[in-house]
């Protein structure tokens, strides 16, 4: 027969083992906790880091002031609905407008800002629009598109380049304009060896589009040419 001491030893260690077994148990349950709560965090922060993503696509266009009405807001004094409705306006064009389209390193951007050169008055106010926002959101690589569409809208309309400058009264977008035109407004023809001659060349071409200029406006595409390429001489 057990001793009444071998009965207890066992029924002791009996309950040792139980309570091992709780505490293992409830460990296992912390953990499982603890990674349910992780899976938890780390899928939150996936949800927030995609929102950022779409807000930050979102926000290019931020500082344009736009509503994305047609109706309210406007372009040169007139309803953007006057442009985007043309049925000659790009496509491309439009959804800039709408933020669809972020101008980047590719062809097709190449193309949205040349459109500035079209001699349909009507839409050129929205083409210039478009090209002046791009002046104002290029980086590096972006920049490399903005010059040579800059000088020939002012070489092609000279007259109608000053008064839109002029509509600007702190000069930061001529500033803008001339800044983006040294730094990509190059032609392959231009020697860059001989910055004098790339003044006089777009002092030339200006002058001869300049239908019944006068004094002071010659003078003043003098002191563009040089504000644009008058620091490669330096």
């Amino acid at each position: 027969m057990k001793t009444s001491k071998s009965i207890l030893r066992v029924s002791f260690l009996k309950s040792n083992f139980a309570a091992k077994l709780v505490l293992l148990g409830f460990v296992s349950l912390l953990f499982s906790c603890q990674e349910k709560m992780l899976k938890i965090t780390n899928n939150n922060n996936n949800i927030h880091t995609k929102k950022d993503t779409v807000k930050k696509k979102i926000d290019w266009q931020e500082g344009f002031q736009l509503t994305h009405d047609v109706e309210k807001d406007s372009i040169w004094g007139k309803p953007v609905k006057l442009y985007v409705e043309n049925k000659n306006c790009s496509q491309t064009a439009i959804d800039f407008y709408y933020g669809n389209y972020r101008p980047s390193d590719e062809p097709r951007t190449a193309e949205l800002l040349l459109l500035v050169l079209t001699d349909n008055a009507e839409l050129r106010p929205f083409y210039r629009w478009i090209l002046n926002k791009t002046i104002l959101i290029q980086d590096g690589a972006l920049g490399e598109y903005t010059g040579i569409p800059a000088r020939k809208y002012a070489e092609n309309f000279p007259q109608e380049f000053f008064e839109y400058m002029d509509y600007d009264k702190s000069g930061e977008k001529y500033k803008d304009w001339c800044g983006a035109i040294e730094y990509s407004g190059f032609y392959e023809k231009d020697n860059h060896d001989n910055p004098n001659f790339i003044i006089q060349d777009l002092i030339k071409t200006m002058s001869n589009n300049c239908t019944n200029c006068n004094s002071i406006t010659k003078k003043r595409i003098e002191i563009f040419a040089k504000d644009c390429f008058g620091n490669s001489m330096k």
